[in-house]
């Protein structure tokens, strides 16, 4: 690595002796002083809430669920400015089936243990200079792993190019307080795609749950459809609390209330709630549509005034 990490923020998670020594030698060797080792996954999560990193590192041997769990939570937090942090995650265990795991996590990069320390610098490296693009599906946030765009088992996924905190930290590309405008900003972006998903799946859920429902005697997956319903629709009320999308939290809210009539008789199911269910999924999507276009245009003036604020200021400091 050639650039100067002396303003990189980075936190190693749970690393085993001889890693932690590679780690912090590799990063310290390249000038970066602020590295945090957290032993624990509520050390990891205290840091996320309270600073702004740039690097996360996680040792998977060390519990390979916390490592994915770190990364995953990292991506999906609304009250943070870590979402796009870079990611590596160490393993001495590449079977396919916890490579699968590690990549469903969203972390940019995998790297296979024991491991020389010009190896680590190598990886760091690449990710300064090139980041995929993030897709954007209901339960994943993260980067892009095949050529052709598609993750298995999704069809038509957002594709985004997100900040790289990384790089733009050893390139003096922005300040920390740019740099957190910008990560903020691509959140929301990120936020709108994973409400748009979801209520398209409330859409979908609601039509298998009537027909379902409708059928003599009900379908076995009816209680599991619920299930997912009432899942779905509560985390949908959550990621547009605060967002502008008023009218989409009340017809959540409502959507819920019906999961849980119809969840509480599936053999007799009232047909005032199997009739209004796909009713309420419809306008959960046509309400977010129309309250997206509002947010946005309030967003752009926002991110205009902001703008020309930083520029006065950039010449007052001239």
């Amino acid at each position: 690595m050639t650039h100067d990490f002396q303003s990189v923020r980075a936190l190693l998670r749970n690393p085993d002796p001889v890693t932690r020594k590679i780690v912090t030698g590799t990063l310290g060797n390249h000038g970066c002083r602020q590295i945090v080792v957290a032993e624990h996954g509520g050390e990891v999560e205290h840091h996320l809430k309270s600073d702004m990193i740039d690097l996360l590192i996680c040792d998977a041997d060390q519990g390979l669920q916390d490592a994915c769990d770190s990364v995953r939570q990292m991506r999906n937090r609304a009250d943070g400015d870590n979402a796009f942090a870079l990611s590596v995650i160490l393993t001495s265990r590449p079977d396919p089936e916890t490579v699968t795991h590690l990549i469903d996590s969203g972390t940019d990069s995998i790297l296979v243990k024991p491991f020389q320390p010009a190896t680590l610098a190598m990886q760091i490296d690449t990710l300064i200079r090139s980041r995929r693009p993030f897709v954007i599906t209901r339960d994943y946030v993260g980067p892009e792993r095949r050529a052709d765009g598609m993750r298995p088992g999704t069809e038509s996924a957002p594709r985004l190019q997100v900040p790289n905190p990384l790089r733009e930290t050893v390139t003096g590309g922005a300040n920390r307080d740019e740099l957190r405008r910008r990560v903020r900003a691509a959140w929301e972006v990120v936020n709108e795609h994973r409400i748009e998903r979801q209520a398209v799946q409330l859409i979908w859920l609601a039509n298998r749950i009537r027909a379902a429902l409708q059928a003599r005697p009900p379908a076995e997956e009816a209680a599991s459809l619920i299930a997912q319903l009432l899942h779905c629709t509560s985390e949908l009320r959550l990621r547009v609390a605060g967002c502008g999308f008023d009218h989409v939290a009340h017809l959540a809210t409502t959507m819920i209330e019906i999961a849980y009539g119809l969840g509480h008789n599936i053999d007799n199911p009232d047909s005032r709630w199997l009739s209004v269910l796909p009713k309420v999924a419809d306008a959960i999507g046509a309400a977010f549509t129309r309250e997206r276009d509002a947010v946005r245009s309030s967003r752009q003036i926002s991110q205009t005034i902001s703008r020309h604020a930083h520029r006065r200021e950039s010449i007052a400091a001239n």
